[in-house]
């Protein structure tokens, strides 16, 4: 994940017994050139990333920074990049951070945009556009099959927007949003049981306390069944995924391992378990697993609802808790980022690097799931228009996980999939990346 902080070359990996003496000293003397920062991004690699025994011995230094780092790159990599922490314009632009809301462009009789969710503080609330609104008109030019890729970019990139909704054009400025990752929580009944419903759409460290009061709330409630809504959520930070796991899941304890990393021939192996994990968050304070006991689930099985951008750190999620619980994944194939980086910064370098490291797999060593994680059972939101509120149970994903819970699994909940000319959630999945600490 992109922070726009300076991190020491030898400090950044907190479980790494990486020690200073052993990372390439690439100091550069006066002013920067183009060759000493390319320099300095090969010699990282060499040392951080998770193919260096495949990068070229020499490369055209002449190259800007993010072209150099494209040209040695291995063709298996979609995720390693760089950005300028000082530099905004180098950061990847998201709709959700960006105007306010998350949409798809699919087919339905013709190309048509669907609103799937909107921030609560965003002027797009504010004009009334709500989850479930049908588009046809980005900034004023009808949606086709061959510019929806088109549009939705210069939509981007732009600083102000406009989506015609009901033959009405409703403006939106570009904004800096922030997001409260929970956006929905309840529970209900079904016969005798209490169902909880979380919908969290991003790991996020500075609402970990929120996310322990949810789950504590639900323990009060007495809830012995868990519907986890990630459909949305692109990842984020470790320690967020490894305190939902411990909540969750039945026989954690500190010392249970969470993950393992397997790197290159510097970095080699590492077992994380959840007291590492929860030790360094992204922001704010270590969690002391001890302080979890009286708040745990607990729960023999979870439900995770998974969608195309379900990614990174949500993935982990699914992967890393299979050994502790029976999780029934419902939805659509997740993004498929099984990797992790470390964050690379110079004080003398304009730039970040954010190399990919590791392998990610499970207590048991079971990863591998690039090409996604398949759900259990496949259903695709957009076959069942309009779409519900959130949390609603006649949500086909909500309403397929109440079925098993109901005892009807085999009860049809809206199976079958869409075409999508464009999901803006993907372009955050594609950046969000497990940062190895």
């Amino acid at each position: 994940m992109i922070r726009p902080r300076t991190i020491a070359l030898a400090a950044f990996m907190a479980f790494a017994a990486c020690r200073k003496d052993d990372t390439p000293d690439v100091r550069p003397t006066g002013p920067v050139t183009q060759k000493e920062t390319n320099t300095w991004i090969l010699d990282s690699m060499r040392y951080f990333y998770l193919w260096n025994s495949y990068l070229p011995a020499n490369a055209d230094t002449t190259l800007n920074a993010t072209d150099y780092l494209a040209s040695i790159k291995n063709a298996a990599d979609r995720f390693s990049f760089l950005y300028k922490p000082t530099d905004p314009a180098t950061y990847p632009k998201y709709m959700l951070s960006r105007y306010g809301i998350l949409f798809s462009i699919i087919d339905k009789n013709g190309p048509i945009g669907v609103i799937q969710l909107v921030l609560p503080s965003s002027v797009a609330a504010l004009n009334g556009i709500k989850r479930g609104d049908y588009f046809t008109e980005i900034n004023n030019t009808p949606i086709t099959s061959s510019n929806a890729s088109e549009l939705t970019t210069a939509m981007l990139n732009g600083t102000s927007a406009t989506l015609t909704i009901n033959n009405k054009v409703i403006s939106l400025p570009a904004q800096s949003l922030g997001e409260n990752p929970i956006y929905k929580q309840d529970t209900f009944k079904i016969k005798d049981k209490v169902v909880a419903y979380l919908f969290y759409n991003y790991f996020n460290d500075t609402y970990n306390t929120a996310l322990q009061q949810a789950l504590q709330s639900f323990k009060t409630s007495g809830a012995t069944e868990l519907i986890l809504d990630l459909r949305y959520n692109p990842g984020g930070s470790v320690a967020a995924a490894a305190l939902l796991n411990a909540m969750i899941a039945p026989g954690i304890t500190e010392q249970s391992l969470f993950a393992k990393y397997t790197g290159n021939n510097h970095l080699g192996n590492r077992d994380i378990t959840y007291k590492s994990a929860l030790s360094v968050p992204e922001s704010g304070y270590p969690i002391s697993f001890s302080t979890l006991t009286d708040k745990r689930l607990s729960l023999s099985r979870v439900f995770i609802l998974s969608g195309a951008a379900t990614a990174s750190a949500a993935e982990l999620t699914i992967n890393s808790l299979k050994p502790y619980t029976q999780v029934i994944q419902i939805g659509e194939k997740t993004f498929g980022k099984d990797k992790g980086a470390v964050i690379i910064s110079d004080t003398r370098i304009p730039w970040t690097l954010m190399p990919i490291t590791y392998n990610l797999f499970n207590a048991k060593g079971n990863g591998g799931y690039t090409a996604g994680i398949t759900p259990d059972y496949n259903i695709d939101e957009m076959s069942t228009l309009p779409l519900a509120a959130i949390g609603d149970n006649n949500d086909p994903l909500i309403a397929k996980a109440l079925s098993i819970i109901n005892g009807n699994a085999r009860i049809s909940a809206g199976t079958g999939s869409v075409k999508h000319y464009y999901n803006a959630q993907l372009e955050k999945a594609q950046r969000e990346i497990v940062i190895c600490r």
